[in-house]
């Protein structure tokens, strides 16, 4: 039942088709909640481990895993009976499994001077003055309670009509506390990192934030599950995926056609990644080994590299392209045409030679 209540939200259907790091996260986040619980209500020390585990890799994922970490960090030190655990090796088995699984990602940002975290704070804007703290805040909250409005409305017979006889639900307090932490927990962190400095979000940051709300409604909702409630579900929620269903084809498949609007999963990228390579090996005899940033310098210049760039003169190798590939060979631009639609991409590129050993 909680499965099909968040459903209804974008981010795990209709977004879920772009496989990219807010879709990976997921599983790490499912199983993380998963892990925190079995540890504080069973203090086995396996599940401690597999904690770790999940936080790690999810960091691996995605940065955006510190929104979950915090709060449950927070509801081990202000809760009495999760504070308990503290007492024992859990927790700290927990902890250090974060860091040896994220120790190599770690040293590596250290290195390279958090790089990564520069594009995120590109991607969130700063307050350009007080009423931003409040404006961004409200931003995010509103894209977040529209996307959460089908997951509602699915869930919506649990509410109504009212129930004359309380649920029977095997769940104590403890869980329930567990699991709001689990539900909002992450979302207030967010709202907190965009109330404070003002800073904006994206609304498709909220991927992961919403994975544990179905559970929390079942296990709070204040009516028993019945034949009729658990077939007014069923029915909401298979008017949901059927609405979703017929966006998602007339967005890929119908509008295309019409609105010339560019959408990331059309991108040519396939056909691109062949056309370098294929140019890269006609060049120097050799397929690329290079073609990304965050790399070391003196052995991309002695294996070879290829630079791609979509924007500007296709003509021209820009200046930070020729800072890294010194004596980088101009290649013949070319275009490619999107999967769907009339989008083109002009391509420029460029290739290092590979050194002589």
């Amino acid at each position: 039942m909680a499965l099909l209540i968040i459903d209804g939200m974008n981010y795990f259907n209709y977004s879920a088709a772009k496989f990219n790091h807010d879709v990976i996260q997921l599983p790490f986040w499912a199983l993380a909640g998963f892990a925190f619980h079995a540890a504080l209500r069973q203090g086995r020390l396996h599940y401690w481990l597999l904690l770790g585990v999940a936080l790690g890799l999810a960091l691996w994922a995605k940065y955006f895993v510190v929104v979950l970490a915090a709060p449950l960090l927070l509801f081990l030190f202000i809760d009495p009976e999760a504070r308990r655990r503290l007492a024992g090796p859990g927790p700290w088995i927990a902890a250090a499994t974060v860091l040896a699984v994220t120790a190599p990602h770690l040293v590596w940002l250290i290195q390279n001077n958090f790089l990564p975290l520069h594009y995120a704070e590109a991607r969130s804007l700063p307050a350009r003055g007080p009423l931003d703290h409040l404006l961004h805040p409200l931003e995010y909250l509103g894209g977040q309670a529209l996307f959460m409005l089908p997951a509602l409305l699915i869930a919506a017979p649990l509410v109504w009509p009212a129930a004359k006889i309380a649920p029977r639900v095997n769940a104590d307090a403890f869980d329930r506390r567990i699991f709001t932490v689990l539900a909002f927990g992450p979302a207030l962190t967010v709202l907190a990192l965009t109330l404070i400095p003002g800073r904006s979000t994206v609304t498709m940051w909220g991927y992961p934030l919403w994975l544990f709300l179905g559970l929390w409604i079942v296990l709070c909702a204040p009516a028993s599950l019945d034949r009729v409630r658990l077939a007014r579900i069923g029915a909401l929620w298979g008017a949901m995926f059927a609405i979703f269903v017929a966006a998602f084809v007339a967005n890929y498949l119908v509008l295309p056609n019409f609105d010339h609007r560019h959408r990331a999963a059309f991108f040519p990228g396939d056909l691109l990644s062949a056309a370098i390579t294929q140019r890269f090996e006609q060049a120097t005899g050799q397929k690329p080994l290079y073609s990304g940033p965050w790399i070391d310098l003196a052995d991309l210049r002695a294996r070879g590299a290829v630079l791609v760039w979509t924007e500007g003169d296709p003509h021209v190798l820009s200046e930070n392209f020729a800072a890294v590939a010194p004596g980088a060979e101009i290649g013949a631009p070319f275009d490619l045409s999107f999967h769907r639609g009339d989008g083109v991409v002009h391509t420029g590129w460029a290739f290092l030679r590979p050194q002589a050993p």
